[in-house]
C-alpha cells in the first residue's frame, strides 16, 4: 500500500532552462502525424518520473556528473529523433497536428538539486503531489508557434541520487515511443555509440482517409460514454498501491475454482492484465457505491503495433494503441464472478485487435479531429487502464533505476496505471502497483477490497 507523505521535505531548486539541440544538423521540415496521434484526447502532457539510486562510479569522471551526462546524451538522441525538438501546433484550415522542424529548436532542460535523500521519500512513492517540483512544468499553449512535445529535468538528491523527469505530448509519442527514446538517451549516456534501435517516422502507416481499405465493420462496439455527471467531487486523491504476486495467484486460483462449476468446457489463460483489470473494475465499482443501474465502462488501452499488415516497423515511435472497451451495470459488475468479468475482457481485447476494428476507430477517430471538441469530460463511472510494466520504460541499463512515478492529475481520475514494482523493495518482485484516483471515501473503501484477498 502507499507510504505515508513525506512530501514536505522535498524542496528544489531549478536552474535556468537550457536549450538541449540536436548534436549534428536535422532537416528543416513540416511533418504530418497519424490519424491516431491526431485524437484531440491524445493531446495531453504526459509527465513521468524514473527515479535513480546513487552511482558512485560516475564520481570518477571529471566534470561528467549525471545531469552533464544525460545533457550531452540527450543532444546525440535528438539527431536520431530531431522531430522530439520541433513545435508542434494545428493547423486552422483543417485542425490537424503539424510538427515544424528548424534549426533553432531544441528540447528545453532543467538542472535542479534537492536537499533531501530519495530514501526520505521512500524513492518518491510517498512524495505526493510535491513531485511535481522533479518534473518541467508548461502546458501546451495555442498559437502558430506551437509548443514542445518534450522537456526533461535532472534533480540531484543529497544521497548522491537523481531523478530524471520528462514531460512528453502523448500526440507524438505512445508509451512504446517514448520508452524507446528514452532508452537511446540512455545507451548513449552509458558510452554506446548509437541506438539498439533506429527510429522510424511513417506516420501514414496509420492515417485514416475517404481511400483506407476498409474491410467491414466488426459490429456493435462499446464505446466509452463521453460525458458523465458524477465528476463533481472535490476529494480526489491519488496513490499507488501494491498488489502481491501472492495475491495475484489467489485471483487466478479463484478463477480457475469458478470456471470449475461453469458448464463450459473452454478454459481460460488468464494473464495479469486480465485478472487484475478485472478485479480492479469490480472493486472501483463497488467501493464508488454506485446506483444499480449506473453504466460502468472499463477500456484497457491495447497495442495494435503487431496486427498491421505488414507489422509497423521495430522503431515506430508514435501511438499504436486503441481503447477495447466494456460495459456493465454497477449491480451486474458488482455481483459477477470474477471468472464472468475475465470473459468479458477477454472478448474485448480480442475484438479490438480484429483489423476491422482498427479501421473503424481510425475513422471515428478522424470524424472526431474535424468537430475539434474543446474539452474532454468523462465521469467517474468510466476508467481507463493502461499497462505501463512491458513498455520499456523500466530499461535500467545506466543502472540504479528504482522506480517510475507517473504523475496523472486528480483532475483526470479515468486514468489508472499497472506499473513495475520498485526495485527498492525485492520482497515485491513479481508484484505489481496500481496508479488509483478515487474519491477519498472511496479509496478506503477501494483498499479494503484490496486486502480482502
Amino acid at each position: 500500500m502507499a507510504s505515508e507523505d513525506n512530501s514536505s521535505s522535498l524542496v528544489v531548486e531549478k536552474s535556468e532552462v537550457e536549450l538541449v539541440k540536436p548534436l549534428k544538423p536535422t532537416p528543416d521540415v513540416s511533418l504530418s502525424l497519424s490519424t491516431i496521434d491526431n485524437d484531440p484526447f491524445m493531446e495531453i502532457i504526459m509527465k513521468t518520473i524514473c527515479v535513480y539510486a546513487p552511482m558512485p562510479y560516475l564520481e570518477d569522471q571529471d566534470n561528467k556528473d549525471p545531469a552533464s551526462l544525460l545533457r550531452d546524451a540527450l543532444s546525440r538522441t535528438l539527431f536520431y529523433y530531431y522531430p522530439l525538438a520541433g513545435k508542434l501546433h494545428r493547423k486552422s484550415e483543417d485542425s490537424r497536428l503539424q510538427l515544424d522542424c528548424k534549426a533553432e529548436d531544441g528540447v528545453p532542460f532543467i538542472r535542479a538539486t534537492a536537499t533531501c535523500t530519495l530514501a526520505s521519500l521512500n524513492n518518491l512513492d510517498s512524495a505526493g503531489d510535491a513531485a511535481y517540483q522533479l518534473v518541467p512544468c508548461y502546458d501546451p499553449v495555442t498559437g502558430c508557434e506551437g509548443y514542445d512535445p518534450l522537456a526533461f529535468q535532472i534533480t540531484k538528491f543529497a544521497c548522491g541520487g537523481i531523478t530524471i523527469g520528462m514531460a512528453h505530448s502523448h500526440s507524438v509519442c505512445d508509451g512504446v515511443g517514448v520508452a524507446q527514446f528514452f532508452r537511446t538517451m540512455i545507451e548513449l549516456a552509458s558510452g554506446k555509440t548509437e541506438p539498439s534501435v533506429i527510429p522510424v517516422w511513417d506516420r501514414e502507416r496509420l492515417t485514416f482517409n475517404e481511400h483506407s481499405n476498409i474491410i467491414g465493420k466488426l459490429g456493435d462496439h462499446v464505446h466509452m460514454p463521453s460525458v458523465g455527471s458524477s465528476l463533481s467531487t472535490d476529494d480526489m486523491v491519488r496513490e499507488i498501491l501494491s498488489i502481491s504476486s501472492e495475491d495475484i495467484m489467489k485471483l487466478k486460483k479463484t478463477v480457475s475454482e469458478e470456471e470449475q462449476v461453469t458448464i463450459e468446457n473452454e478454459k481460460m489463460d488468464v494473464t495479469t492484465l486480465e485478472i487484475l483489470a478485472a478485479h480492479v473494475w469490480r472493486a472501483r465499482c463497488r467501493a464508488l457505491n454506485m446506483s444499480p443501474d449506473d453504466i460502468m465502462g472499463l477500456a484497457l488501452a491495447i497495442s495494435i503495433r503487431g496486427i498491421m499488415e505488414p507489422p509497423l516497423p521495430q522503431g515506430y515511435y508514435g501511438n499504436a494503441i486503441l481503447n477495447g472497451s466494456v460495459e456493465l451495470k454497477a449491480k451486474e459488475l458488482s455481483e459477477s464472478p470474477l471468472y464472468s468479468v475475465v470473459r468479458l475482457i477477454k472478448d474485448t481485447k480480442r475484438k479490438a485487435l480484429d483489423k476491422r476494428y482498427v479501421w473503424e476507430q481510425l475513422s471515428e477517430i478522424a470524424g472526431r479531429v474535424k468537430v475539434r471538441p474543446e474539452s474532454f469530460s468523462i465521469g467517474i463511472e468510466s476508467m481507463i487502464l493502461s499497462d505501463w510494466r512491458q513498455i520499456g520504460l523500466h530499461y535500467d541499463g545506466w543502472g540504479g533505476l528504482v522506480n517510475i512515478i507517473p504523475l496523472i492529475p486528480t483532475t483526470m481520475p479515468l486514468f489508472w496505471i499497472l506499473l513495475p514494482v520498485s526495485k527498492a523493495v525485492p520482497e515485491m518482485r513479481g508484484g505489481v502497483r496500481v496508479l488509483v484516483t478515487l474519491p477519498k471515501e472511496a479509496m478506503a473503501k477501494f483498499k479494503e477490497e484490496l486486502k480482502a484477498l
